[in-house]
């Protein structure tokens, strides 16, 4: 004997307008969540490039093209 399928419960409020189903709120938590966090990460990687000058960080002195070679670096 076949199952008989159902249609989805929708709910309707008292204003007349359909109520969000519990799967689709946790669907739209979690879109927010990942949005909020993709936003802070973005924000968070302006933040560092703006506050922290990589160049001078990886130069530990000298160049490497000065002319007497890698040893040079260090003198």
């Amino acid at each position: 004997m076949p199952r008989l399928r159902r249609k989805p419960d929708r709910i309707v409020g008292p204003d007349g307008r359909r109520r969000l189903t519990r799967n689709e709120k946790v669907g739209v938590a979690s879109l927010v969540s990942l949005v909020g966090v993709a936003a802070v990460g973005v924000i968070a990687g302006i933040l560092l490039d703006r506050l922290l000058d990589f160049d001078d960080a990886l130069d530990a002195g000298g160049e490497w093209d000065e002319g007497g070679g890698v040893f040079t670096r260090w003198d």
